[in-house]
């Protein structure tokens, strides 16, 4: 739950420094309608079903004040709540707070094309129970992680009213860290309304005679990183995951870049219980079973002070990684990057991660780390 509630505080944050000296703010409502998907054959829970949802929020209108907002063609920043009522045979109901991303991919006329990305704080009522729901097991906790990926059309009636439908997947799990976590996805439509009292005009745009491919090209990146899962066992104890990664990276301009590197994992989960069930011979064979290493890529998009971060990673190396679900996995990243140290590039950043592997998440993890 200390996670999940610095994961919407620290969107949050970003979501409020987007706004600052911006007035252009509308109030959106959304309705869904979608399936619960069977994505695992382990799932108990009923799936195929029709799901309704609704959502209320307040996005707040980028009009290029800062260089970035025109580079990435005045982006949105929101927050909304939505819920979702799963059925009695699915975990019941689900609500989240979400702090999102409204990103144009195209403007021509009074037609827009959104791609908007979300992650927060969610809440189940019935999670799985050993003694009162032990036969729903795709949720083992009510305080879980909310993320949401919409892609859309836009399209605008007047200055003030706009239209909006596409495609939605919502996705609910707490990254192991109660098991068990084979989590829940929400595939569907979504059609909603949006209205802004102060009107959202064009001649209201800025824009910016600033370089988008200034300053410099290359760099690099540490982190470290720390996540509490449990494994295996339902109700079980929780163990720490620690993570360790670097990676070089190319400047494409001064908000995307490419990242090429490597991370090391140390899962103490999977060190005792390799030992307790004689899955490994000895301490030493169980600390190499419990290290995983992984050359990853990523790219990561910059946000004033925000990045986000796309990542796919492949483990390699002899002796190590014998307990893995997959051979990859990927990751989504979300940092904020505070000022630069003694008047010199080097930033501190600190932010949060969601680690799955193909449609089941693995880790939720909080991390630190420093950019040169």
């Amino acid at each position: 739950m200390f996670r999940g509630c610095f994961f919407v505080c620290f969107l949050l944050h970003g979501v409020l420094v987007g706004a600052q000296n911006r007035v252009a703010w509308a109030l959106e409502s959304a309705t869904y309608h979608g399936t619960l998907w069977r994505h695992t054959p382990k799932l108990t829970i009923q799936t195929g079903q029709p799901v309704w949802g609704q959502e209320i929020g307040v996005r707040f209108q980028t009009q290029g004040r800062k260089s970035w907002q025109v580079w990435h063609r005045y982006p949105a920043f929101g927050v909304a709540v939505a819920h979702f009522r799963l059925g009695k045979q699915a975990h019941g109901d689900a609500w989240g707070l979400l702090p999102n991303l409204n990103l144009p991919l195209l403007r021509t006329g009074r037609w827009l094309a959104i791609f908007r990305v979300g992650a927060g704080l969610g809440y189940v009522t019935r999670p799985y129970d050993s003694f009162s729901n032990p036969d729903q097991n795709a949720i083992g906790s009510h305080w879980n992680n909310f993320t949401q990926f919409r892609l859309s059309a836009e399209y605008r009636l007047t200055a003030h009213w706009r239209v909006q439908a596409g495609g939605a997947l919502s996705h609910f799990s707490n990254g192991a860290s109660t098991l068990p976590n084979f989590g829940v996805n929400l595939p569907g439509a979504f059609a909603a309304l949006a209205w802004s009292p102060g009107g959202i005009r064009e001649e209201h745009f800025h824009a910016t005679s600033e370089n988008k491919r200034g300053g410099r090209r290359w760099g690099g990146m540490v982190s470290g990183s720390l996540a509490l899962t449990e494994y295996s066992i339902f109700d079980g104890p929780r163990y720490p995951v620690w993570g360790l990664s670097g990676a070089g990276y190319f400047q494409i301009n001064r908000v995307n870049r490419l990242l090429v590197g490597m991370e090391y994992e140390y899962n103490r989960a999977v060190y005792h219980f390799g030992l307790r069930t004689s899955g490994f011979l000895d301490k030493h064979a169980a600390r190499l079973g419990a290290t995983r290493l992984a050359v990853t890529v990523a790219d990561e998009f910059l946000f004033g002070s925000l990045g986000i971060q796309v990542l796919a990673g492949v483990y390699t190396g002899g002796q190590i990684n014998q307990i893995i679900p997959h051979a990859w996995y990927s990751k989504l990243v979300v940092r904020y990057y505070f000022p630069p140290m003694f008047r010199s590039p080097l930033r501190c950043h600190a932010g949060v991660s969601l680690k799955t592997h193909e449609t089941t998440a693995e880790l939720f993890a909080t991390g630190i780390g420093l950019v040169f």
